[in-house]
């Protein structure tokens, strides 16, 4: 009887330690992009989708976050206190019309009111010769996320946007049964069948710039320029590639002369949802 109960005895205290451990928890973390880098710098008045990811291994309780100007002004501030994860918040903040230097603060609060709090640096300049940004897309059927994108300007545009900057959209991201995920140039028929808005469709622009698009088989981090066209012209390149799936990349060749590559980070769950992806300029 001893024997049992001293066995017991053990047992219980070795459940009760390892409750007790997993109360040992984390305060929140907070990153930027899938690189989590923590500065990028833009033209002045250009814009720049910033997806964020807040961890917690208690439940959180809010998520703030609010631009800052470098001179010290702040600009209002959002706040998020429902979760459809509880110890997990992903959103995309998008920072348009950029004119001086700010920081995006995000901050965290768990329920045990632990406070975590990241910056990020949006600064006003030059874009180097090589460039990396991580954007999201919407599908054609989402309004609330801009389904074309610039270059150029490393800005994601919704349609009414699009027209009016038609100049400079190079590429637009739609999802169908027929194609699947699909990104095409403005020039392709099949933008025009499905961006078909009365007012503002691509079919009622004067400018549908020719994109060159390929799945290749190059490295997204290191491929070269040419590389890049090498693929494109010995290959058969097309204004316009289907049935991406997570990780396919895609050298592209713009109007302008502009290449660079594709890279599928994310697609979501439905074609009300969105799709992210890694853009290299060379």
């Amino acid at each position: 009887m001893r024997k049992f109960f001293s066995f017991a005895f053990v047992v219980c205290a070795i459940c009760l330690y390892n409750v007790g451990c997993t109360r040992n928890t984390s305060a929140p973390t907070i990153t930027f992009g899938e690189n989590n880098v923590a500065e990028a710098t833009v033209d002045i008045g250009g814009s720049l989708e910033l997806p964020i990811t807040v961890k917690a291994d208690a439940k959180l309780k809010e998520v703030r976050y609010f631009k800052k100007k470098i001179d010290g002004e702040e600009i209002p501030s959002k706040s998020v206190t429902k979760f459809s994860n509880p110890k997990k918040f992903e959103s995309s903040i998008t920072l348009r019309d950029i004119t001086s230097d700010i920081v995006l603060v995000v901050e965290a609060v768990d329920r045990k009111n632990r406070t975590t709090t990241a910056e990020f640096v949006v600064k006003i300049g030059r874009r180097s010769a090589s460039n990396k940004f991580s954007i999201h897309l919407g599908f054609n059927r989402l309004n609330s996320v801009g389904s074309s994108y610039s270059v150029g300007q490393g800005k994601v545009l919704l349609l009414y946007e699009a027209k009016k900057a038609q100049q400079g959209v190079d590429f637009m991201f739609f999802y169908g049964k027929k194609n699947g995920v699909t990104v095409a140039a403005p020039s392709s028929n099949v933008v025009t069948s499905v961006f078909n808005n009365a007012s503002y469709g691509v079919q009622t622009w004067t400018n549908r710039n020719e994109t060159r698009f390929m799945k290749v088989n190059l490295s997204y981090e290191t491929a070269s320029t040419s590389d890049i066209v090498s693929a494109l012209n010995g290959g058969k390149s097309s204004n316009m590639v289907n049935h991406l799936s997570n990780s396919s990349v895609v050298a592209f060749q713009t109007a302008s002369g502009q290449v660079g590559l594709i890279k599928i980070s994310n697609i979501g769950p439905n074609s009300a949802s969105t799709l992210h992806l890694s853009v290299r300029t060379i």
